[in-house]
């Protein structure tokens, strides 16, 4: 499905959650830049990535795994 926002669609809150997370692990955002949240599209009903409001509880209490990834994906990329 496409949205008129161009925005990557995820079919279930659950599904962008958890893109959401890896996203996070992948990229280098400072705590409160890039995305922090999904949120309920409007325009498909699909969930999209916000970086507006708060941030997820989600992305909250897997900080730790999120950084381990990151380290992870660091050492990773340097190694090649």
């Amino acid at each position: 499905m496409k949205c008129v926002t161009n925005k990557i669609c995820y079919d279930t809150k659950e599904l962008a959650e958890e893109a959401l997370i890896e996203h996070r692990a992948r990229y280098y955002h400072n705590e409160n830049s890039g995305p922090i949240n999904v949120y309920e599209c409007r325009d498909c009903g699909s969930y999209h990535f916000t970086s507006q409001g708060e941030v997820s509880e989600l992305i909250k209490q897997n900080k730790s795994k999120i950084d381990a990834s990151r380290e992870a994906n660091y050492w990773e990329r340097k190694l090649r």
